[in-house]
């Protein structure tokens, strides 16, 4: 049987848990076809993987950004493509994307199992009513969902997923690629030329407002004024690289925070492999796939209570990974810095092994597993349910 799922662009992520599902499918005598919307994204541009794949790889607009392909050509390629593929399960991302509901309703049509692929919580933006009610329409298109954790979960049964039909596993990155290459770059002492002296936080994300680098940096800045010595470094780039700019110059610590830039992965293993601990202080953030790159390669975590990973990676009690903070409160993320770089190496060093153990169970494996249990959950007779299932607001 052939099993179909869709991304827009292809990353190191999907990537990993494309061959995972790949392996696992083909064990069980079926194969997995993976249709790519776009060849390359200006949102996120990672280095193109063109290697031989487990899987079918089928790219609909294969010399275009995802950004200049109109929505209904986006539909009508995916459309195309499924008539001619004619899959016997479809996996989508979201309700909102334009292919994704192109291959839902494709599924719908034909009866053949269909499966949300979600990251989506209820604090990550404030719900309002109308849009919440559109949702909860839309989630009639799928027969069971695929999501990453407690918090994903809550949110699509407030949307009207049924509970007995929602697999855990979503999210989950090439858990092994980042503790294996961490470990080979802490055994090489050439790998820190170019680093500070000092320890340093480290965080990688997108330079955009929900990602709340302007009060980490005030953090930061809070932690130093107490006498605090590490440094801090932040990888990545984006709309918001002036404004960090000015606040890292506002802060008085400019020669205490670095910006090595947006990496690929290699060049990010590196600096996790010598990073005192990792810090994710975003205000809305669906999961944090760093978080689970930096537990990988055993760091101890420092992570938002927004991010969707937080409840997953940094469990009861505080300190076994790591510790979460208010992203809203300066002072609780000056506090957690402080934390972090107060431990003995020893502890530090227990802290993020936990921190790896923990993330083990969250990689691509576990994306494999929940996908092929989706698809079963997929599979069974439906119940009728109301045309809206029932709304919770928040915010």
């Amino acid at each position: 049987m052939l099993y179909a799922v869709c991304f827009t662009n292809f990353g190191p992520y999907h990537l990993a848990r494309l061959r995972a599902l790949a392996t696992r499918l083909a064990e069980r005598g079926d194969r997995l076809i993976a249709y790519e919307t776009a060849g390359g994204e200006r949102l996120y541009p990672w280095a193109r993987s063109e290697g031989g794949e487990p899987f079918d790889r089928v790219v609909l607009f294969p010399d275009r950004a995802l950004e200049e392909i109109p929505a209904g050509a986006c539909a009508e390629a995916m459309a195309e493509a499924l008539d001619r593929d004619r899959p016997d399960a479809v996996a989508a991302v979201g309700y909102v994307r334009p292919e994704s509901l192109a291959l839902a309703k494709w599924g719908r049509r034909r009866r053949v199992p269909t499966i949300l692929m979600s990251e989506s919580q209820a604090v990550d933006r404030p719900r309002v009513w109308y849009k919440e009610m559109i949702k909860s329409r839309r989630m009639r298109l799928f027969d069971a969902a695929l999501c990453g954790g407690p918090s994903h979960r809550e949110y699509l049964i407030d949307l009207g997923m049924p509970a007995d039909r929602i697999a855990l596993g979503y999210n989950a990155v090439d858990h092994d690629f980042f503790a294996e290459a961490a470990e080979a770059r802490r055994a090489d002492p050439r790998s820190r030329e170019g680093m500070p002296e000092a320890p340093f936080f480290l965080s990688v994300c997108r330079f955009a407002p929900e990602k709340n680098l302007i009060r980490l940096i005030e953090a930061f800045g809070r932690y130093r004024g107490q006498g605090g010595n590490w440094d801090l470094v932040l990888c990545g780039d984006g709309p918001q690289a002036i404004e960090v700019a000015r606040a890292i110059e506002d802060s008085g610590c400019d020669g205490a925070i670095h910006r090595p830039g947006f990496l690929q992965a290699d060049g990010l293993s590196r600096w996790y492999a010598h990073a005192g601990a990792f810090v994710l202080p975003s205000a809305s953030e669906p999961w944090g796939l760093v978080a689970n790159e930096a537990a990988a390669a055993a760091l101890p975590l420092l992570l938002s209570s927004r991010a969707g990973c937080a409840r997953t990676l940094v469990p009861e009690p505080e300190g076994t990974t790591g510790a979460r903070f208010d992203p809203a409160d300066v002072r609780d993320i000056a506090a957690k810095l402080n934390w972090a770089a107060a431990l003995s190496d020893d502890d530090r060093r227990a802290i993020g092994r936990r921190a790896r153990e923990v993330a083990a169970e969250w990689g691509p494996d576990r994306f494999a597993s929940g996908a092929i249990e989706a698809w079963e959950k997929a599979r069974t007779p439906r119940r009728s349910r109301p045309l809206v299932g029932p709304i919770r607001m928040t915010g």
